[in-house]
């Protein structure tokens, strides 16, 4: 299968399951709401972060895994495969091992995270129902699922995800509705990790036989390239984790874990939106590995500045629908009472915008393992993060925490990783980065202001209003996007790959 199909299968399985999912989660979340109430959102937010936090034991296995498979797996080198597969099994179950032990020590210090009222429950119960959640996912054959990824066939593990998170979801809110019981809803998704990872396990043992066999030790070159990798990406993943998971855990410790269950329902909605555009945008990954390593660096450059065209118009479009949609959705979903400041809410937003403008650039340097590169920058970001955020927090509340995300990304990561990839891997100037990165900003704020001013009429929150605010946010973006870019080099390839895949299908 060619290296595009094999991207358009994992887009489509990506879109099409996150969907259906993320609808259902919603829907489950209002139930959760409705029966539990405010501080068991709250407190189930807060687990779900620290456990996040504690899978850094991880520290970038699977994505090193993945990178040194890609060779094996285009050689069809089936011996290698299965040394590097054994000794990934071999590590999960270790990390499992190491995230139970580090889970449990952080027991005794629960009470110090959470700022207000936790007598509603049985912190120390419900917590360890969190850890096992976490550790069966690294017991039960979860390292499986990186071959289907190496080999271009993510969208396999994505169908069983989506058709098994749709049954726990619909599972949990017969559960909210009938019992309201906390418990029964944790435990559904402990026996949805179990269920999920054998299945899992079960396609990739009928699809790669040959795992079976016996296999060899890793060389002592392959162990210390796999390391060496690792090594990288965990610095990588702990200022990736510091930046987004720990702002529960400042905001539960400073303000309250009322707050951070207000906090994750607008988490939750841009989540949903990040997961759908990761999706799409890491479908490309290993088909990108494979291109990087096969064509010219002028070749790669100009694919680059495509995939980054669409990426940061999806990030303005996003933004735009988040600055002047959220607000009155979750008002009409929760009521007022679960509303943030409208200055948090931008602040937010703006966190997001970017975040996000780096996925291309995070996507290619792990594609082409240049993630060794400027590592320490990732540990610099996370102190920085950590030390502005704490600060802030304690002087202008909540938006304090989102800040010092931004600041320290912005004065670390967002420039260097570009420039690293340019200059190393291809080996040109980064201008056209930067300059599109000031053009969507501007052109986010832009659209923003001009959909804000026509819909002055409909400032009544209404469902009607949020469908009129929406396609003014769908014109106008897209309109100025279209002005804008509509006659470039990398508009036009984009478009001449969609309408090809298109016709393709007709023709079908």
């Amino acid at each position: 299968m060619s290296r595009t199909k094999n991207s358009l299968f994992n887009i489509m399985a990506s879109i099409g399951g996150q969907l259906l999912t993320n609808v259902l989660r919603w829907i489950c979340r209002m139930v959760f709401i409705y029966t539990l109430g405010k501080e068991y959102l709250g407190i189930s937010s807060l687990y779900t972060n620290i456990l996040t936090i504690l899978s850094l034991s991880e520290l970038g296995l699977g994505s090193a895994i993945t990178y040194s498979l890609y060779k094996p797996l285009a050689e069809n080198d089936t011996e290698t495969i299965r040394s590097l597969m054994a000794f990934f099994k071999k590590a999960y179950r270790w990390i499992g091992i190491a995230v139970l032990i580090l889970g449990l020590c952080l027991m005794p210090f629960l009470p110090y995270l959470m700022t207000g009222s936790t007598d509603v429950i049985n912190i120390y119960l419900y917590y360890l129902l969190y850890l096992v959640q976490t550790v069966v996912s690294y017991l039960f054959f979860a390292y499986k699922s990186i071959l289907l990824t190496a080999d271009q066939k993510r969208y396999i593990a994505d169908v069983v995800m989506y058709i098994l998170q749709i049954v726990m979801n619909a599972v949990q809110i017969v559960i909210l509705f009938v019992w309201r019981s906390f418990l029964a809803y944790t435990v559904a998704v402990i026996i949805y990790n179990i269920v999920y990872n054998m299945a899992v396990a079960f396609v990739v043992d009928r699809k790669y036989p040959y795992l079976k066999g016996t296999s060899k030790k890793l060389s002592r070159e392959q162990y210390k390239d796999v390391f060496s990798r690792v090594y990288a990406m965990s610095l990588y993943r702990i200022c990736n984790i510091v930046g987004t998971s720990t702002d529960n855990l400042i905001i539960s410790a400073n303000i309250s874990v009322i707050a951070v269950g207000l906090y994750d329902n607008y988490y939750m909605i841009i989540q949903v939106i990040q997961k759908l555009l990761t999706g799409v945008f890491q479908a490309f990954t290993s088909s990108l590995g494979n291109f990087y390593v096969l064509e010219s660096k002028g070749r790669n450059e100009f694919l680059f500045r495509a995939l980054n065209l669409a990426n940061s118009w999806l990030i303005a479009f996003c933004s735009v629908c988040f600055a002047v949609l959220l607000q009155p959705f979750i008002q009409l979903c929760f009521g007022s009472e679960y509303l943030l400041d409208d200055t948090v809410v931008i602040i937010i937003v703006i966190n997001f915008a970017t975040n996000f403008m780096q996925n291309v650039v995070r996507i290619y340097r792990d594609a082409s393992g240049l993630f060794v590169r400027g590592k320490y920058r990732a540990v610099l970001a996370a102190v920085m993060n950590l030390i502005i955020s704490i600060i802030l927090v304690k002087k202008i509340g909540l938006a304090g925490v989102f800040l010092g995300s931004i600041i320290s990304r912005m004065v670390t990561t967002w420039w260097f990783d570009a420039w690293i990839l340019y200059k190393y891997g291809f080996h040109t100037s980064s201008w056209p980065f930067f300059r599109n990165f000031l053009a969507t900003m501007l052109l986010t704020v832009l659209s923003t202001v001009l959909v804000q001013k026509i819909a002055v009429p409909w400032q009544q929150v209404s469902w009607a209003s949020i469908v009129i605010k929406g396609i003014l946010s769908v014109v106008i973006t897209n309109g100025i996007y279209l002005l804008v870019y509509g006659r470039s080099e990398e508009f036009r390839y984009l478009a001449d790959k969609v309408k090809r895949i298109l016709t393709k299908k007709r023709a079908v």
